[in-house]
């Protein structure tokens, strides 16, 4: 079990009480979605990522995975994962 403390308020998962959520957001840019989280909602930035690995954020119990989208692969190569068109 890994904590994490915030302010006042420590946090952990699974936690002790009550539930976490993991959410996966597909994003343009990793950074700036980063930084968007922690100055506008306060989340905490626990990596950024390197390469093309994705970046983590912890809002309260709320575990985000902030990624690019991406190509088919081989177990599903019908699929592709990208950002929504705003228009």
């Amino acid at each position: 079990m890994s904590s994490v403390q915030i302010d006042q308020k420590s946090y952990e998962m699974p936690p002790r009480e009550g539930m976490s959520i993991a959410h996966f957001l597909t994003v343009g840019d990793i950074n700036r979605s980063l930084d968007y989280y922690e100055n506008i909602f306060g989340a905490r930035i626990l990596s950024r990522g390197d390469g093309n690995a994705p970046g983590y954020l912890q809002l309260a119990n709320i575990w985000m995975i902030v990624n690019v989208g991406g190509g088919p692969t081989p177990d599903k190569p019908t699929v592709s994962l990208s950002v929504p068109d705003p228009n």
